[in-house]
């Protein structure tokens, strides 16, 4: 299977690999950590793989998933994150917000 790896913010730079349906999402995150940051994760360090159908909203892949069970098929786009955790565990990640945001908050000082 064709994916498509962003590598930018915007989706502007970006690379094909071509990997078989039961490939583990475990190593596919070891080989674009290399591949991507030149380096597998140090102490403290996760890398989280998120996928994305053409035109559909990211979703986290989990680890314990092959490419195929994670729901991925030719042409997805797949990205590759690192965060930092003190802890093996993965943590959800509820309401996820972009960075930049267009609406501006005002406090009112009643």
């Amino acid at each position: 299977m064709i994916l498509t790896v962003t590598i930018s913010r915007r989706e502007r730079e970006w690379f094909d690999i071509d990997v078989p349906d039961d490939y583990p999402v475990i190593q596919l995150k070891e080989m674009l950590g290399m591949r991507v940051y030149g380096e597998s994760p140090r102490t403290g360090q996760q890398y989280i793989l998120e996928g994305k159908f053409p035109d559909g909203l990211w979703f986290t892949i989990r680890d314990s998933q092959d490419i195929a069970e994670a729901g991925l098929r030719e042409g997805s786009l797949v990205r590759l994150q690192r965060a930092f955790s003190t802890t093996d565990e993965e943590a959800p990640v509820f309401g996820k917000r972009s960075l930049f945001q267009n609406e501006s908050f005002g406090v009112s000082g009643d």
